[in-house]
């Protein structure tokens, strides 16, 4: 019964895969039936890794096909869910298959993807050799299965040799380098070669058919054998491994040599076929003794068919024996070929993130909407522009105010108790006062928050320069500052933004102050609000004018405006659009996705007839608006000499206080849920910054391991660094999700400072109209219009940040519970050790290939 080398499982540590990348998904603000479908799937792929990894794992077609199903969700995830030391960093650590220990480098960390994908591939092949060499070979489907096996491993072991070296960016373990790899590639298809050698000998094929068969099979294992000899891989394998290449190789020549010998007795060539005979007994003898004696039962009856051929020629054909040496070289034929990894491994798979489109197209969608909200926000600040410019025009006319004290004849006319109450019934004074005392402690939360992701950053530096300075050279991982330059770009944006954010906090209150008299004076009750109003005075015969009809009809008009737009607002802010489909079929057969193109077409589609709508609103306003100065002017004319300037200057305050108070709530609101919306921003980005030390604390205690076997073992001989891993991404390609805009306040007239009996002051008598310009912003990357403005990092094109989902514990201040705390990280103390030594790079190797002849696989 043949045996056969199987190749042990690399080995790895438990991770969590659920957590890590579930901040990420989360980021990405799917809907919630998405979001749910897709942390489900992250779950089945945390439960498949256990699985697929586990220690337990045994040699069965079952377990083969839970690799590959795992490995098959790590290829489909490749361009959806990224995982490298910049992006959503997990520490993936591998122990070498052929597990050295002192003699090299027994495990490997890296936080990237491609590494685990390498290292179950690996897996997957070696799965194969398991199985196929469990397989019962005396009977035709184990051989027929333990061949294809074999086939494929030769094909995952030599694609792996091929990409291994992009799927790594630094030295692999032996088990992964490509010499390495070659080797195990060229055994598997030996052994492929030599299952098909035994079931045409099972089956009693033609000798010329089994020459071929076996001749090629001995020629597969001395190329396997002379791999194994390379200084690069020697030391690699076990003694037994070669000696068994060896023996193999040697009986495959000799039952080659046996077969030969038939052809020759049916071609009546007799000396040849004694010849042949005579080298097949004289390799049977040399193997007694070794692991393949017993392993080619044919060879078992070659000393007795020599002696009845030596028999024969000597009483009846006495023919000359040549020597071997001057007899042709026997046929060879190459019946089996590594099986070439094409498609998915399993042939049911499923993939758990199918509805989750690649990088790329979320890239160009969240280029898309940020192409859209700045639309958007152009045009509902236009909106919100035009309407505040209306207001006050109306306030600098004292209307309608004025036309309550014409019509109604009372103190304090309808429309200013209209607005007290409405004053009244948000809060008054009291409830702007309290919201802006809200805000120094938002900020500081947020600050704290910012500060500590900035000092555990420095922190893992300064460990991380510790070593290099200690090492030097020696210490060959990429310098923090190369990774970290993203999350410290991140860090100085929310650092502006919280610094514009601050500034807008005081233009606030300067407002407040600026209409405080009228603000309190609004939120009195009725009677002291009487009180505070001068008298009505003589309005001689302007009651019953056409103006004033004419005039309330155009500001019922400006109401109606004011309606319109609140609805249109509306409309606009609810404009979505899937652009999914879109931009995925503009990738069909390149990878490129021309995003801009599309972009501003579906905009310009689903956008422009609401702006063709705020042009006319906003054109309206302005023939609406003449109107009424014109008529304003006519109905001032006929109310001169009613002695109501002090009073109209009264109202006018109101009026403008009014405004400002529905301003500064808004800001207010707006401010706080900016605030709001930071802190798990912030938090995120913390715990990005935990994961990104976290992974740097297990590479580094891995890496100090090395040294001190290397040290041990007196490898640390000065050999060259291994590459060097590529730059990180730009920064820009590290965005992820906008932050929340900063507000923007504008600001308004001083307050009055002269005084009414009542304790309330006047304000001065001669009341001048503002002038009209657009708002102040402290804000100059934010629309004029709006306070809280959808923030645009990085501009167009740039994928939105991916954050990291490591269960660390974000730093959060006292007091603050939204969000709940996880297991504070261990800190990073640096090893002190000797000096290590860099091991030796791997040599290029090639993988020699053999003619192949007419088909005889009796698989076939």
């Amino acid at each position: 019964m043949a045996s056969f080398i199987a190749i042990d499982l690399k080995k790895t540590h438990e991770v969590d895969l659920t957590n890590s990348l579930k901040s990420h998904v989360e980021g990405m603000k799917l809907t919630p039936e998405l979001n749910a479908e897709f942390i489900e799937g992250l779950t089945e792929l945390n439960k498949l890794r256990s699985k697929a990894t586990s220690q337990n794992i045994d040699r069965t077609e079952q377990s083969l096909q839970l690799l590959e199903r795992y490995y098959d969700q790590l290829k489909a995830i490749e361009n959806k869910l990224p995982i490298t030391a910049n992006v959503n960093p997990i520490a993936f650590k591998w122990k070498d298959a052929f597990d050295k220990g002192f003699f090299g480098r027994a495990s490997l960390t890296l936080s990237e993807g491609s590494y685990e994908r390498a290292c179950v591939l690996f897996n997957v092949g070696a799965l194969m050799s398991q199985v196929a060499a469990s397989q019962a070979n005396t009977n035709d489907d184990g051989l027929r299965s333990a061949a294809g096996l074999f086939q494929k491993a030769a094909g995952v072991f030599a694609h792996l040799k091929d990409t291994v070296l992009s799927l790594i960016q630094q030295e692999p373990t032996s088990d992964l380098m490509p010499e390495t790899l070659a080797v195990l590639s060229a055994l598997m298809l030996a052994q492929a070669q030599e299952c098909v050698f035994h079931k045409a000998s099972k089956d009693s094929m033609k000798p010329t058919a089994i020459v071929k068969v076996a001749n090629m099979g001995a020629s597969l294992y001395a190329e396997v054998h002379m791999l194994m000899g390379r200084d690069v891989v020697k030391g690699i394998f076990d003694k037994d491994w070669v000696q068994t290449v060896a023996a193999k190789q040697r009986a495959l020549e000799a039952a080659a040599n046996f077969y030969a010998a038939q052809v020759a007795a049916d071609e009546s060539a007799f000396g040849v076929q004694i010849c042949r005979l005579l080298e097949a007994v004289k390799i049977s003898d040399e193997l007694k003794g070794s692991n393949v004696e017993n392993q080619i039962p044919v060879l078992r009856g070659a000393a007795a068919a020599l002696k009845s051929a030596q028999r024969d020629n000597d009483f009846i054909y006495r023919e000359r024996i040549p020597d071997i040496k001057t007899l042709e070289p026997l046929a060879k034929a190459t019946v089996v070929k590594a099986i070439p990894l094409d498609g998915p491994l399993s042939p049911r798979f499923k993939d758990l993130f199918e509805s989750l489109v690649p990088v790329s197209i979320q890239n160009a969608l969240s280029a898309f909407e940020a192409r859209k909200t700045e639309v958007v926000n152009v045009e509902t600040g236009r909106l919100r522009e035009y309407t505040q410019l209306m207001n006050a025009q109306l306030t600098s006319m004292n209307l309608p105010a004025a036309l309550d004290d014409v019509i109604n004849h009372e103190k304090c006319p309808e429309s200013i108790r209209h607005k007290s109450s409405k004053v009244k019934t948000c809060g008054g004074a009291p409830s702007i006062v309290s919201k802006m005392d809200e805000l120094p402690s938002l900020y500081k939360r947020n600050e704290e928050i910012l500060n500590e992701t900035a000092r555990i950053l420095a922190e893992e530096k300064n460990t991380d320069d510790n070593l290099r300075n200690q090492f030097r050279e020696k210490w060959t991982r990429l310098a923090s500052d190369k990774l970290t330059g993203p999350l410290s770009q991140e860090i100085a944006k929310y650092r502006g933004i919280m610094n514009n954010a601050q500034s807008a906090d005081q233009l606030v209150k300067t407002k407040y102050e600026q209409n405080r008299w009228g603000i309190e004076l609004l939120s009195r009750p009725e009677n002291e609000l009487k009180d505070a109003i001068p008298g009505l005075g003589n309005l001689g015969g302007a009651q019953s004018s056409q103006t004033i009809t004419e005039l309330r009809e155009l500001i019922a008009r400006t109401g109606e405006i004011k309606t319109e737009r609140e609805n249109l607002e509306k409309s606009i802010k609810n404009v979505r659009f899937d652009m999914s489909g879109e931009f995925l079929q503009s990738m069909s057969g390149s990878d490129v996705v021309n995003e801009e193109t599309l972009s501003n077409s579906k905009i310009q589609q689903l956008l422009g007839p609401l702006k063709d709508n705020v042009a006319k609103s906003i054109a309206e306003q302005e023939v609406v608006m003449d109107k009424i100065q014109q008529l304003n002017k006519r109905f001032v004319d006929e109310k001169a000499g009613s002695g109501t300037a002090e009073r109209d200057n009264v109202l006018k305050t109101l009026a403008t206080a009014y405004d400002s108070y529905f301003e500064l709530e808004g800001n207010l609101k707006e401010g706080t849920k900016f605030y709001n919306d930071l802190t798990p921003m912030l938090l995120r980005l913390q715990q990005k910054a935990n994961d990104f030390c976290f992974a740097r604390q297990t590479e580094k205690d891995d890496l100090m391991k090395q040294v001190q076997q290397n040290i041990v073992s007196g490898g640390g001989g000065g050999g060259k660094a291994p590459p060097p891993r590529p730059p990180p991404p730009s920064a820009n390609l590290a965005a992820h999700e906008p932050p929340p805009s900063v507000p923007s306040h504008g600001s308004a007239p001083p307050p009055p400072n002269h005084g009414q009996p009542g304790g309330y002051p006047l304000p001065p008598p001669q009341h001048q109209p503002p002038q009209y310009h657009q708002p102040q912003q402290p804000y100059p990357q934010q629309p004029p219009h709006n306070p809280y403005m959808q923030y645009q990092p990085g501009g167009y094109g740039y994928p939105p940040p991916q954050p990291y989902a490591y269960n660390a514990q974000p730093y959060a201040p006292q007091g603050y519970q939204p969000y709940p705390m996880q297991p504070q990280q261990q800190q990073y103390t640096p090893y002190q050790a000797p000096l290590p030594q860099t091991p030796q790079p791997p040599y290029p190797t090639g993988n020699p290939t053999h003619p192949t002849p007419n088909n005889t696989n009796p698989f076939m």
